[in-house]
C-alpha cells in the first residue's frame, strides 16, 4: 500500500450487509475515498456513509439488466496500473484514480446450481466481479490490497492503523485467497455445465495432503487431503484436537461415521453414538448427555464399543468426563476417539488421565446437520458419484401395512430405529427399545443371517449389556425381505413392530405373518442401503 494521499478504495459487494457499512465507516475514517458499484453505493448512502458511484467515474451507467456495470478502462487502468512514472502520467492525464484497494464478493452462483435451474445459473455467474478481484490480485506487487472475504477486512484495517501500509506478505496471501477462490468458482460452473450437458469429465481437486502412520493396516501408507472449497462446517478439519495420539486412518472413517449418525438426530435431542469399524455398537437420546451416552454404551453392546469412537452432541463436563473413563461396574471404558461441541477445562484435565484418548471438539456437532457434498466412492478404473442420503422419515411418511398399528411409543422408536440403520452397512438389522439401540447384525450377505445376528447379540449375557433385551422392542431393515423368514426370527425374540422399505414381491407373506403374532408393521418406501 502507498502511503500517498489521497487512498482509494473501491467496493463493490453481493452482500450487503452491517459489515459492510462498518468496513466502509472504517476506511473513511483512516482517510480513504470510497468508490463503489450503484447497488452498494445506494446501500451505503442508505447507511449515511457517503461515497463515490463508479458512474460518476466512468460516465456509464449500468446497462443490460445490470449486466454490464464496471467492466470499463476507467475501473481496470486504476487497478492494474504499476508503481512506475509512465503508468503514472496516463492515469494523471486520463484523470483516472489509482485504486490501491479492491473489495469485491461474488453473485453465489451456487444457489442457482441448487434449483438445477440453467437459465437461473448462467444469469448468477459473476463477470464484473472476478475481472476486478483477477487485476487486483494480479497487481498485488505494486501495492494493490485485495480483499473476497469482507471477513478480511479487518485484518487489512488492523495493518493500515499500525503502519499505514499493508505488508507484502499480507497481500500477496490476500491474492492467492482471491486465485483459489476463482479456481473453485470457475470449477464449480464446469462442473455445473458438464452435467448439464451431460459430459463425462469430471475434476476432483484436494487440497493440503498429510501424512498419517499408516492406511487401514500397518503394512499400508496412508493420506488424508483435505477437500478444497469444503463448506461443511463438520468437515474433519473444521475440528479441533485438545489432547491424544495423531489420528489414523481408521480414526478418519469412524469419525465420518460417528458425524452422520449423529446428523441423524440433529440438535434438538439430546443423543450419543459409538462407532466401530464405522457401524453404531451403541446409538440412544436421553433427556440428559449423561443419560444418553450411559444408554448407548450400557444399554447398547459393549463388547462391541471397546476401542471405538463416542460422538456427542452436547458439551462434555466433570461429571460425565467421569463417567466416559469408567463404567458403572468401576471398569474402564475403552476407546479411542471422544468427539463432541465442547469439553471444559475440568473434564479435559481428567480425560487427560487417558494421554493417548484423542479428544476432538467443533461446536458444529451442537446441532449435526446432513452433508449435501457428493458422496464418491472409489472402485478399480474410476469413482462412482451419488447424491448424499439425506432422506428423512416421518410419523407421516409410514405407511401402515398391517392390522395391528404401532402405538405412539412404538412409532418413535421405529423413527430412531430408521436413523440407526441407515448409518449401517448393508445388510443390516437394528434392534431399538426406549430409543436405545440394544443390537444390530452388519455386513451381511443375506437378510435372514442380520437377523439372526442382531437377536444373538441381544440376548447374549456375555456382551456385558444391562437391562435391554429384544422383548418389546422393535426392528428396522434397510431393505426389504425377501422372504418372511428373516421377521420370523425376529417376532420369536419378541420384536413388536418392524420397519422397512417394502417392495418386495413376497411382502404379503411378511405382512400375513405379523398379522398372525398381533405385530405392527410399517413400510418407508425407501430403501438405505449401505455399502
Amino acid at each position: 500500500m502507498q502511503n500517498s494521499k489521497p487512498k482509494n478504495a473501491l467496493v463493490s459487494v453481493y452482500r450487503k450487509s452491517q459489515q459492510v457499512v462498518q468496513v466502509a465507516a472504517d476506511l473513511k475514517n483512516l482517510g480513504f475515498k470510497i468508490y463503489a458499484s450503484r447497488g452498494t453505493a445506494r446501500f451505503l448512502a442508505q447507511n449515511r456513509v457517503k461515497v463515490v458511484d463508479i458512474e460518476k467515474l466512468t460516465g456509464f451507467p449500468p446497462i443490460l439488466d445490470h449486466r454490464v456495470v464496471s467492466l470499463n478502462p476507467r475501473i481496470h487502468a486504476g487497478i492494474l496500473a504499476k508503481n512506475t512514472k509512465e503508468h503514472e502520467v496516463q492515469l494523471k492525464k486520463l484523470e483516472i484514480p489509482k485504486f490501491d484497494l479492491v473489495i469485491v464478493d461474488l453473485y453465489p452462483v451456487w444457489e442457482g446450481m441448487r434449483t438445477g435451474n440453467l437459465e437461473k445459473t448462467l444469469d448468477l455467474i459473476d463477470i464484473g466481479g472476478p475481472t476486478m478481484l483477477r487485476a487486483a490480485a494480479k497487481n498485488f506487487n505494486n501495492g494493490r490490497v485485495v480483499v473476497c472475504d469482507v471477513r478480511d477486512v479487518k485484518l487489512v484495517i488492523s495493518k493500515l492503523k499500525v503502519s499505514g501500509e499493508v505488508d507484502f506478505e499480507t497481500r500477496k496471501k490476500l491474492a492467492a485467497k482471491v486465485f483459489a477462490m476463482m479456481e473453485k468458482y470457475d470449477g464449480a460452473i464446469a462442473d455445473f455445465l458438464r452435467n448439464e450437458a451431460k459430459g463425462q469429465a469430471l475434476e476432483l481437486k484436494f487440497g493440503k495432503g498429510k501424512k498419517l502412520r499408516y492406511g487401514e493396516n500397518p503394512h499400508q501408507k496412508g493420506w488424508f487431503y483435505e477437500g478444497e472449497g469444503v463448506r461443511d462446517q463438520l468437515a474433519i478439519q473444521k475440528f479441533k484436537q485438545l489432547q491424544g495420539k495423531e489420528l489414523s486412518f481408521n480414526n478418519y472413517l469412524d469419525i465420518d461415521a460417528a458425524v452422520n449418525a449423529l446428523s441423524q438426530v440433529g440438535g434438538k435431542e439430546v443423543a450419543c453414538v459409538v462407532i466401530k469399524h464405522t457401524n453404531p455398537a451403541g446409538f440412544a437420546v436421553g433427556k440428559t448427555i449423561d443419560e444418553a451416552y450411559e444408554k448407548a454404551w450400557d444399554g447398547g453392546d459393549p463388547l462391541a464399543a471397546f476401542g471405538g469412537v463416542v460422538g456427542l452432541n452436547r458439551p462434555v463436563d466433570r461429571g460425565l468426563a467421569k463417567n466416559l473413563l469408567i463404567g458403572k461396574k468401576g471398569e474402564k471404558n475403552f476407546f479411542e476417539v471422544l468427539l463432541a461441541p465442547s469439553v471444559d477445562k475440568e473434564a479435559l484435565e481428567i480425560l487427560y488421565e487417558r494421554k493417548d484418548l484423542r479428544v476432538l471438539v467443533n461446536p458444529a456437532l451442537k446441532n449435526p446437520k446432513f452433508s449435501n457434498e457428493k458422496d464418491f466412492k472409489k472402485i478399480r478404473g474410476g469413482i462412482l458419484y451419488q447424491e448424499p442420503n439425506n432422506y428423512e422419515a416421518s410419523e407421516e411418511s409410514l405407511k401402515i401395512v398391517t392390522k395391528k398399528k404401532p402405538t405412539k411409543k412404538q412409532i418413535q422408536d421405529l423413527l430412531f430405529a430408521w436413523k440407526a440403520v441407515k448409518v449401517c452397512r448393508s445388510n443390516a438389522i437394528c434392534l431399538v427399545k426406549d430409543q436405545i439401540l440394544i443390537s444390530s447384525g452388519v455386513g451381511q450377505q443375506d437378510r435372514k443371517e442380520a437377523c439372526k445376528i442382531a437377536v444373538a447379540k441381544a440376548i447374549d449375557p456375555d456382551r456385558g449389556k444391562t437391562k435391554s433385551t429384544p422383548l418389546g422392542s422393535v426392528a428396522a431393515s434397510d431393505a426389504f425381505f425377501p422372504f418372511s423368514d428373516g421377521p420370523e426370527l425376529l417376532i420369536k425374540a419378541g420384536v413388536k413392530a418392524i420397519i422397512q422399505p417394502g417392495g418386495s414381491i413376497r411382502d404379503q407373506e411378511t405382512i400375513d405373518l405379523c398379522n398372525r403374532h398381533n405385530v405392527a408393521m410399517v413400510f418407508t418406501g425407501i430403501r438405505s442401503f449401505s455399502h
